[in-house]
């Protein structure tokens, strides 16, 4: 017998009762399933061809014959009306045996029991005489879908399957880490590669993955991965705020404009902070978009917000710092302002004094403004100079000195800045 030809059709044989009714399933199959299976083209051409094992004359064991249609046969039809114990027995084993090809329906009048509401159950109506039609113009169009897409349809093998990917994706995310901690970046990225191509719908190995090429300016796939990551989990806020960033970085690298409205990653930023509004990091990356952008009130607000948000980290305190100048065309610190100068002064130097540094260049680049702010100009050029020591690109640099020019028209509160920037740029070029 061709297998591959065969729909075997697992329901009850005779009449039994649905529902309150009896249902004369013999005649089911004649007149619904019979012609409804018939009707399917194989997508390598030919038909499907029906088959019930109490319709066959075998000279065997009509269970044996049933065990092989269960095993081989290229698709399943199953019957689960009434829930009939053999019904629910053959469709369990088909569902171990094969990974997909197996299509269940029940009438419209029996609701299937909790244990397997959540598998899909295709509803039809056999009576009045229209009903009949579309019953099998329905189940036509399932299995001929369903040979074409040939998706994974068992419960069972989907369920070995995830346990199967999560233990080896777990396996694939220590070892990644392991990498990271002996700096092996690119091992490290090929791990991550390795655990999608393993679970392409887990988001974190995405998001993981997405993140290093950040950090190592492969700008196309991180954002590949971390719309990967979306995809997967639409709900991850962390993801859409990385996919902004990196928007914004890559308009930046073609040139393109900055100051459209929205502006290249502004869509991204500003979902992360509806799924997450205590997200410093989005609002403060959106305030980075919106100064880019020369919406300096907005991208002033955003840093405000992220200040309050995060409780006074440096970033985007020294940046609400920077955008007060062109909004207001006045620095003019206040006591709080000093008092929050003095705190991030304490954080960035207990960060840059670690073994590496903590968030090299940026803790110098950072400590080196907040000595700026406190009236000690040598110490700003001083310690933006191991800041340049500490990058790992050109534009690191490039972007701290030039986001002090926002400070220019308030040089005359800002004792040595003229000076400095002007030495930064001696050790720029």
């Amino acid at each position: 017998m061709d297998y591959t030809k065969i729909c075997f059709v697992i329901m009850p044989f005779g009449e039994k009762e649905v529902g309150g009714r009896k249902v004369n399933f013999d005649n089911l199959y004649d007149d619904i399933f019979v012609p409804a299976i018939s009707a399917v083209s194989l997508p390598e051409r030919g038909k499907l061809e029906p088959r019930r094992t109490d319709r066959d004359f075998f000279t065997g064991d009509i269970k044996l014959e049933m065990f092989h249609y269960l095993e081989y046969s290229r698709f399943a039809l199953a019957d689960i009306s009434g829930l009939n114990f053999n019904v629910a027995y053959e469709l369990g084993a088909r569902h171990r045996a094969r990974e997909s090809g197996t299509a269940i329906f029940r009438q419209s009048q029996f609701a299937p029991p909790f244990d397997i509401s959540s598998i899909k159950a295709f509803p039809y109506e056999y009576e009045p005489t229209e009903q009949a039609a579309k019953a099998r113009e329905l189940i036509t169009r399932v299995l001929t879908e369903s040979l074409v897409r040939n998706r994974l349809d068992s419960p069972v093998r989907l369920a070995l399957t995830t346990q199967s990917q999560s233990g080896q994706t777990e396996a694939l995310l220590t070892e990644a880490e392991n990498a990271i901690r002996k700096l092996d970046w690119p091992g490290a990225m090929d791990i991550y590669r390795r655990a999608v191509a393993v679970n392409p719908a887990n988001p974190l190995p995405r998001m993981k993955l997405g993140l290093l090429c950040r950090d190592r300016e492969i700008w196309d796939e991180a954002l590949e991965q971390l719309d990967g990551a979306i995809a997967a989990s639409p709900l991850y806020g962390e993801a859409y705020r990385e996919k902004g960033i990196v928007e914004n970085k890559i308009a930046q690298i073609a040139k393109q404009p900055l100051d459209t409205d929205p502006a290249p990653g502004e869509v991204a930023l500003r979902r992360a902070i509806e799924l997450n509004d205590k997200d410093f990091d989005a609002y403060a990356s959106l305030g980075g978009v919106l100064k880019r952008a020369k919406r300096f009130p907005e991208a002033l607000a955003a840093y405000e917000k992220s200040l309050k948000v995060s409780g006074g980290h440096p970033y985007p305190l020294l940046n609400a710092l920077k955008l007060r100048v062109p909004v207001n065309d006045r620095l003019d610190l206040s006591g709080a302002d000093k008092v929050a100068l003095a705190r991030a002064e304490r954080v960035r130097e207990g960060q840059a004094q670690q073994d590496p540094p903590f968030d090299r260049p940026w803790c110098f680049f950072d400590l080196a403004e907040i000595k700026l702010y406190r009236g000690d100009p040598k110490a700003f050029v001083a310690v933006a100079q191991k800041g340049f020591e500490q990058t790992d690109a050109d534009w690191q640099g490039r972007t701290f000195v030039d986001s002090l020019r926002l400070l220019l028209p308030a040089a005359d509160e800002l004792p040595g800045l003229k000076e400095g920037l002007e030495e930064l740029e001696q050790m720029i070029s």
